[in-house]
């Protein structure tokens, strides 16, 4: 690929990603789950989704264990979350949502849904069709990228 298509190609996914950041800021407003950052809800969408250790979450979120413990602090104060000890092992803290954090993962991910539906109506089947394709592909690379770093760093 060349220079020229490369800067171009990145600047229509950095723009896109704005979009995509749009869209989750519009729908926790809509979720009135303002207080949350988006990288709060990232970690409340997480569990959601099963992951459940914090060491898991920072690794994933590329974050130190101080700053995943900070954030995982806040949403244990704003009742999304509850944090407790494994009987089998004392020394592993497990993540579990609580009624009001799953609830609002509902929420948010659901007029999140609507909005992308609504873009994506906007669309010709064709053009749908290869945004899938290249859009699976973007995250099969992303994916195997982010799993040859956590394998170097581990």
């Amino acid at each position: 690929m060349g220079s020229s298509i490369s800067e171009e190609l990145g600047e229509k996914i950095l723009f896109a990603s704005k979009i995509m950041v749009n869209i989750l800021a519009e729908s926790l407003i809509h979720a009135r789950a303002q207080g949350l950052s988006a990288p709060q809800f990232r970690i409340l969408d997480m569990i959601y989704h099963g992951t459940c250790k914090p060491a898991d979450i920072a690794r994933m979120l590329d974050v130190s264990p101080p700053a995943i413990s900070w954030l995982l602090g806040k949403l244990e104060e704003g009742g999304y979350i509850e944090r407790s000890l494994l009987k089998q092992d004392r020394r592993r803290i497990d993540l579990e949502l609580t009624g009001v954090g799953k609830d609002v993962v509902k929420r948010v991910n659901s007029h999140r849904k609507k909005l992308l539906n609504g873009v994506l109506s906007g669309l010709d089947d064709e053009t749908v069709t290869h945004l899938e394709v290249s859009l699976g592909a973007f995250a099969d690379a992303y994916l195997a990228g982010k799993q040859e770093r956590l394998k170097a760093n581990a």
